[in-house]
C-alpha cells in the first residue's frame, strides 16, 4: 500500500519556521537533516566573525603548547637530573610522553567521532594540564615520569582533534589556511622549545618549562568552552557510545605500540638488539599487531580505525608520507643543536639561537603553503617539493666539517630544511580531510591517524638515527682516534655538554680528533633522513590529484 502524502504545513507552522530562522545565530547557522527516527539534527558547525577567530586562536594555542612539551626538556634534562639526584631513569623523560601520545591518538580520534568533539577536546586538554602541573611540582623521578605520561595522553587528544575542529568550523576555502596556521604554531613549538627550555633553566628553574603551560592552556580551554559549542549530531545512550569506541581494539592496540617503542628505546642501550628481551618485545608487538588487524577487520566500520579509512588510496599514502616526512624532519631538531654544542663549542642557549634559521623559515613556509595550495587548487605539488628540499638539506648536512664549516653554510642549509618542513608538515592532514569530506564521522579518525603516524615516525626514525650515531661514534673513537675502552666510556658517560671538558682534562692532545669523530658521526646520521625523504617522495605518487574544496 502506498504511503499517504504528507499534509501541507499550515500558516502558523510556516510563520514559526520563519521566526526561528530569523532569530538563529548567523555565526552558527546549521543545515538541518532528518534522521530515520524522525529527529532533526544540526550538522553544520561553520563559524564566522569573532567566534571563528576565537576558536582558531584557542586551537592554535593548544597546538603550540603541546608541541613545546615534545622537545622543551632537551636542554633542561641535566638540571632535572641534578635536582632529583638520579640519572637512571633519564630515558623515560621523553619516552613516557611519546609512548602515551602514540598509544592513545587513534582512540582519541575515535572518541571525537562518537562523542561531541568539543567535550572530547576539552577533556584531553584538562588531562594535559594535569600532567603539566604534576611535572612542574614533581618531587621525585617517578612523579615526574608519571606527569609526562599523563601529559602525553592529553597531548594525543589535543593534537588530533584540534585539526578536526578547524576543519569543522572553517568555510571550505579557508580550511587550508587555518590548518596551515595550526601546523605553523605546532612547528613554532617544536623548533623553539629547546631555546625556551634553555632560557627557563638558565634564568629561573626547569619547572617553568611546565608551569608556563598552566595560564596558556587555561586560556585556550576557556576560549574553546565559550565559543565552540557544536550542536549534538546523535542522541544515543552512554552505553551505546561506549560500544562504538571499540575498547577491545584499543586494549589490543595500546600494548602493541608500547612493546614496539619500548623495544626500540631499550635496544642497543640497556639490552643488545639480539637479546631475548628485545626480540621478545618485537615478536610480541608483531603478534599483537596481527591480532589487532584481525579484530579491526572483524569490526568493519565499527572499528577504532575503520577499513573504509585506511583502504582509501589517498589516506593510505598520505599517512605513510606523514610517517616518513615527520620522522626525517625531526632528525635535524636533535642533531644540529648537538653539533653546535660539541663541534662548534657553543652553550645550549647559543645552539638554540643558531637553530633559528630553521625555525623562522619553517614557520613562514608552514603558514604560506596552505594559501599557495589554495591558489594552485591542488596540494599535490607540495608532497613532491617538500621531500626534494629535505633530501637536499640532508645531503648538504653530510658535508659539515669539524673546523671549517662557515656560518653561511649552516644558515643556508637550514633555510632549505625549513622550507621542507613548512611545505610538508600539514599536507597529509589536508589531503585526508579532503578525501573524507563526504564522511564526516570518519574525519576525526582520519586526522588522528595522520597525527599518530607523525608521532610514530618521529620515534622510529629517531631510534634508527641514534643507532647510526652510536655505532659510528664508537667506531671513530676506538679506530680513528685510538681511545681505549676506558677512555671512551669516560667520554660517553659525561654526556654531550661535557665532551670538550672531559677530553681536555683527561687526554687534551686528542681533543681535536675527538671533535672530528663527533662531526663524522653526526654527518653520517643525516643519511637517515635523506633515505626517509626519498621514500616520502615516491609515496607522493600514490596520492590522488583532487581539486581543493572551495578553490576557484
Amino acid at each position: 500500500m502506498a504511503s499517504a502524502a504528507p499534509l501541507p504545513e499550515g500558516p502558523a507552522a510556516a510563520e514559526k519556521k520563519v521566526a526561528e530562522a530569523a532569530t538563529a545565530d548567523p555565526e552558527t547557522l546549521a543545515a538541518d537533516t532528518e534522521k530515520e527516527d524522525g529527529t532533526i539534527v544540526q550538522t553544520d558547525t561553520t563559524l564566522h566573525g569573532f567566534r571563528l577567530g576565537a576558536v582558531v586562536a584557542g586551537v592554535c594555542l593548544g597546538s603550540l603548547m603541546i608541541s613545546l612539551d615534545v622537545t622543551i626538556i632537551a636542554t633542561a634534562i641535566p638540571s632535572i637530573t641534578s635536582d632529583f639526584g638520579d640519572t637512571s631513569q633519564i630515558a623515560w623523560y621523553p619516552a613516557a610522553f611519546t609512548f602515551a601520545t602514540c598509544s592513545i591518538t587513534p582512540l582519541a580520534g575515535k572518541m571525537a567521532a562518537v562523542f561531541p568533539i568539543n567535550r572530547v577536546y576539552l577533556s584531553f586538554m584538562a588531562i594535559f594540564l594535569c600532567g603539566s602541573i604534576l611535572c612542574g611540582w614533581a618531587p621525585t623521578n617517578s612523579a615526574f615520569i608519571a606527569g609526562r605520561a599523563i601529559a602525553g595522553i592529553g597531548s594525543a587528544g589535543v593534537a588530533a582533534n584540534g585539526m578536526t575542529i578547524l576543519v569543522k568550523v572553517a568555510e571550505p576555502r579557508k580550511k587550508p589556511m587555518f590548518v596551515g596556521l595550526a601546523a605553523g604554531c605546532f612547528a613554532i613549538g617544536l623548533v623553539l622549545a629547546p631555546v625556551i627550555g634553555g632560557v627557563f633553566t638558565a634564568r629561573a628553574t626547569w619547572r617553568w618549562c611546565f608551569w608556563v603551560n598552566i595560564p596558556v592552556v587555561a586560556l585556550s580551554f576557556a576560549v574553546i568552552s565559550l565559543f565552540f559549542r557544536p550542536p549534538e549530531s546523535q542522541k544515543e545512550t552512554l552505553s551505546t557510545r561506549l560500544r562504538k569506541l571499540d575498547l577491545v581494539g584499543s586494549a589490543i592496540f595500546i600494548p602493541t605500540v608500547f612493546m614496539l617503542l619500548f623495544a626500540m628505546q631499550q635496544g642497543g642501550q640497556n639490552h643488545p638488539w639480539n637479546s631475548a628481551t628485545i626480540i621478545g618485545l618485537f615478536v610480541g608487538s608483531g603478534v599483537m599487531m596481527l591480532l589487532f588487524v584481525a579484530w579491526e577487520w572483524r569490526k568493519g566500520n565499527g572499528a577504532m580505525i575503520p577499513a573504509d579509512v585506511v583502504t582509501r588510496r589517498t589516506v593510505f599514502f598520505a599517512v605513510l608520507f606523514a610517517f616518513c616526512h615527520m620522522g626525517s624532519l625531526t632528525i635535524a631538531t636533535y642533531y644540529l643543536p648537538q653539533w653546535f654544542q660539541v663541534v662548534e663549542g657553543v652553550d645550549p642557549f647559543q645552539s638554540g639561537i643558531r637553530y633559528l634559521p630553521t625555525a623562522v623559515t619553517q614557520i613562514i613556509m608552514t603558514m604560506t603553503a596552505s594559501s599557495l595550495a589554495l591558489r594552485l587548487k591542488y596540494y599535490n605539488p607540495w608532497f613532491f617539493l617538500a621531500p626534494i628540499f629535505l633530501i637536499t638539506a640532508s645531503a648538504l648536512y653530510t658535508q659539515f666539517t669539524a673546523f671549517s664549516t662557515p656560518p653561511g653554510h649552516w644558515i643556508g642549509f637550514q633555510v632549505i630544511q625549513g622550507i621542507a618542513g613548512g611545505w610538508g608538515m600539514q599536507m597529509s592532514s589536508l589531503a585526508v580531510q579532503l578525501e573524507l569530506k563526504d564522511s564526516p564521522d570518519l574525519l576525526p579518525v582520519g586526522i588522528a591517524l595522520v597525527s599518530f603516524l607523525q608521532y610514530l615516525g618521529a620515534s622510529v626514525v629517531q631510534v634508527i638515527a641514534g643507532a647510526v650515531f652510536n655505532s659510528e661514534l664508537r667506531q671513530q673513537l676506538l679506530g680513528s682516534v685510538g681511545l681505549t675502552a676506558e677512555q671512551m666510556g669516560l667520554l660517553l658517560g659525561a654526556g654531550t655538554r661535557s665532551v670538550r671538558d672531559v677530553a681536555d682534562q683527561n687526554f687534551p692532545e686528542l681533543l681535536n680528533p675527538v671533535l672530528e669523530a663527533y662531526n663524522t658521526a653526526t654527518t653520517r646520521v643525516f643519511f637517515v633522513p635523506l633515505a626517509g625523504a626519498a621514500v616520502a617522495f615516491f609515496l607522493a605518487f600514490g596520492i590522488k590529484w583532487t581539486k581543493i574544496e572551495g578553490a576557484k
